[in-house]
């Protein structure tokens, strides 16, 4: 149980790939506004709220940071990544239970879930950019990364739809009955490669739409970055703002060849 739950919080903490506030400044998702930094005060706080709960107190919580000038996508990117490396730190001092830190990651995984109309309000992006499915490797168990990249997809135009627990045949039924423009797929560990790989062939092969596009990122590729170009996906990111300009790009040019 304790290895599980550690490599779990591992899974959970927010890597790079939604760790740059270059994502906010360089899509011109969050305007001209001069974001206030957050403080390690602030990230020790909520993290102690997460563990406490409710979920009430931690919606509060944001409800006071914005309220001193702190944007929503401001403590997306530097707030709750922050305070889910810390819930690490925690277990692995010993300072807190499995129990504690797994509920406090819930909380977590639940705030993000209901504040998503609200970021998703936030975009200054009025053009629609296309259906992304965005899902992690069948028998994964992280969530919170994977939900939060999905928000920023949905912040920059695109119809997000996130699976947190799909199987092989599922994913491959849903992509046969529904057009979708890309599908991305969150991984962990080196062991799940040949599944992800496998995966990725199946996908373009019983695709409704035969110019889906395939991207892959996750905790595995922050790990070993070197993995990136052994990839077979059509992008594979290690950073939020490069993933979605990416996959923008490469439709761009598909559009204008067509």
């Amino acid at each position: 149980m304790m290895l599980w739950l550690n490599k779990t919080i591992e899974s959970e903490i927010i890597p790079r790939l939604l760790m740059g506030h270059k994502l906010v400044s360089a899509n011109g998702l969050n305007g001209d506004e001069t974001e206030i930094e957050v403080k390690q005060s602030e990230i020790v706080d909520f993290c102690q709220t997460l563990i406490d709960g409710p979920v009430e107190d931690c919606f509060s919580f944001i409800e006071r940071m914005k309220k001193s000038g702190h944007s929503l996508i401001s403590l997306y990117v530097n707030l709750i990544p922050a305070s889910t490396r810390r819930l690490q730190e925690l277990w692995e001092n010993d300072e807190n239970s499995f129990t504690e830190v797994t509920l406090a990651l819930g909380r977590a995984q639940n705030l993000i879930h209901q504040l998503s109309p609200i970021f998703v309000n936030q975009s200054n992006f009025n053009e629609f950019q296309g259906n992304a499915l965005l899902v992690n490797v069948p028998g994964s168990q992280h969530t919170l990364g994977i939900l939060m990249l999905g928000e920023f997809f949905k912040l920059a135009g695109w119809n997000a739809m996130v699976e947190i627990e799909i199987s092989s045949e599922e994913l491959k039924d849903r992509i046969r009955l529904q057009a979708c423009d890309l599908v991305a797929i969150s991984v962990s560990t080196e062991a799940q490669w040949d599944t992800m790989e496998s995966l990725l062939k199946e996908i373009k092969i019983v695709s409704k739409n035969k110019e889906i596009l395939t991207m892959v990122g996750g905790p595995l590729f922050d790990f070993k970055p070197e993995l990136v170009s052994a990839c077979s996906a059509d992008v594979c990111a290690l950073t939020a703002e490069e993933a979605i300009k990416r996959v923008s790009d490469l439709l761009s040019q598909r559009n204008r060849l067509n």
